[in-house]
């Protein structure tokens, strides 16, 4: 059986950065006072990054978008949110490449809790392999993971998984430590071969149909930013419209709702009674 072992962030989708998707579980599970920390803290991560101290950085993102959160709040947001955002930056020549084989795992270094789903349901995975958040046993989040290097361990899990023969491809990065363990190595980007997989190119991921989440756009930093200084000024602006419409004369309505971004609709009809306003 042909087997396939690919990187989510990165490979399958192309932002290799998951910040925007803990944003978003920051957001829909607890509010806009986390969502904000988070963003607040974003240049610290991007430090770690840089300075190649990655792992430090996720498990900052990691703690602040979880820590006492529910499991079944993460679980929520991850079946109804998650998977729009994740098939909008779907690549799909990687896409081709990873549907052509029989056997596929996905390993991703976020909390796999909010990858699974997904994963499994539209990417059509058979196995996926990522951190895993500690639960307490009342049931939510204390922000840590059970590893403290992912990197071993999503190499040891897919070991473990293909014990009896090495997978036949591994798609990632190439600083990506479980491609030592496959018998080949693809790297993004990727260029599908025309001939081999087109028969594939009609396949696509299962589609999303239900999206329950607050936000349109997948919240990066940039997002996020213009999002919290909006929201002073979208709620000082709805005030001034509601005060606008309570207090004042019919007559002027029209024409200061058009300043305020608004408009006035009236609607009426002619019977033989005369005109009847609704």
């Amino acid at each position: 059986m042909d087997s396939v072992v690919s990187e989510l962030e990165g490979t399958l989708l192309k932002d290799r950065d998951p910040v925007s998707y803990f944003m978003l579980v920051a957001f829909e599970a607890s509010g806009l006072l986390r969502f904000a920390l988070l963003l607040i803290l974003w240049p610290v991560i991007w430090l770690l990054e840089v300075l190649g101290k990655g792992e430090y950085g996720l498990n900052l993102m990691v703690f602040v978008a979880t820590a006492g959160v529910s499991e079944s709040e993460i679980e929520s947001v991850a079946r109804a949110v998650l998977p729009k955002f994740y098939m909008d930056d779907i690549d799909m020549e990687a896409w081709k490449v990873f549907s052509s084989y029989d056997k596929r795992v996905v390993v991703t270094k976020m909390p796999r809790l909010m990858t699974e789903r997904f994963v499994k349901e539209h990417l059509r995975a058979d196995e996926v392999i990522g951190s895993e958040l500690v639960i307490s046993r009342f049931g939510f989040a204390t922000g840590f993971v059970k590893s403290n290097n992912i990197d071993s361990y999503i190499s040891s899990r897919v070991a473990k998984l293909f014990i009896d023969e090495k997978p036949g491809l591994g798609l990632g990065t190439p600083t990506s430590s479980f491609l030592s363990l496959c018998k080949e190595q693809i790297h993004p980007p990727f260029m599908a071969n025309q001939n081999q997989y087109d028969h594939h190119q009609v396949v696509r991921p299962h589609p999303v149909i239900f999206h329950d989440g607050r936000l349109v756009k997948r919240p990066a930093p940039s997002i996020a930013l213009l999002i919290i200084l909006w929201m002073p000024l979208g709620i000082i602006l709805a005030t001034i419209r509601i005060l606008v419409g309570l207090m004042l004369p019919m007559r002027a309505k029209p024409y200061l709702s058009r300043v305020l971004g608004g408009k006035v609709i009236v609607k009426w009809q002619t019977t033989t009674a005369g005109v009847q306003w609704q």
